[in-house]
């Protein structure tokens, strides 16, 4: 496989197959005991969360500029909303109980709700979009993949990466977008060279 090819496919599905590792180590509460944890683990995925809707972008790009321009808004919208509840629930709230302070969490929780729920809404409709296009263009054989990754995006909105349905989620996401970019950067097929036409007698 193509150096190239291969980072385009882990720059696809990378980002979500981390998040899939790290549904392992995110515990299931948040306590005292498991404060320190949840404080690394959101703290570490600051950098992770965002990336997952750049994949979008990159798949769509590849029918169109249309396509390329409006999956990138959607997932700038995704990394907005969603890596904010990472900070508000995670490293947020995560800081409150460590310094003794968990009554104060319920509103950061609430505000995460919220910002949560725009952050998955605009990464569905961004793998709707990468999916639109990557069918366009390929036809059923991105079908697959447009499934794989549209079930882990609206999987998200209830599980978020804790271990277990979380992990489908990221898995889903990952295997979906491996799946779409292996689609979209598939060589072209190479055209036969013509004969040279006989010279005239």
């Amino acid at each position: 496989m193509p150096t190239r090819r291969a980072a385009f496919l882990f720059s696809a599905a990378g980002p979500a197959l981390i998040l899939a590792i790290a549904t392992v180590f995110h515990p299931a509460h948040l306590t005292d005991v498991t404060a320190a944890r949840w404080l690394a683990l959101h703290f570490a995925l600051i950098v992770i969360f965002p990336l997952v809707g750049f994949a979008p972008w990159l798949i769509a790009r590849t029918a169109g500029r249309g396509f390329g321009v409006a999956a990138g808004i959607l997932g700038l919208f995704y990394a907005a909303f969603y890596t904010s509840l990472d900070v508000l629930a995670g490293v947020g709230a995560g800081s409150l109980q460590l310094t003794g302070h968990a009554d104060a969490k319920g509103p950061l929780y609430a505000q995460g709700h919220v910002v949560a729920t725009i952050g998955v809404v605009a990464l569905v409709l961004a793998v709707l979009v990468a999916s639109i296009a990557a069918i366009s263009r390929f036809g059923l054989r991105a079908l697959p993949g447009a499934a794989l990754a549209l079930a882990g995006s609206v999987l998200l909105y209830s599980s978020h990466i804790y271990f277990g349905w979380g992990t489908v989620s990221m898995l889903l996401l990952a295997s979906g977008f491996g799946w779409l970019a292996w689609t979209v950067s598939a060589p072209s097929p190479m055209k036969r060279p013509t004969q040279e036409q006989a010279p005239a007698q």
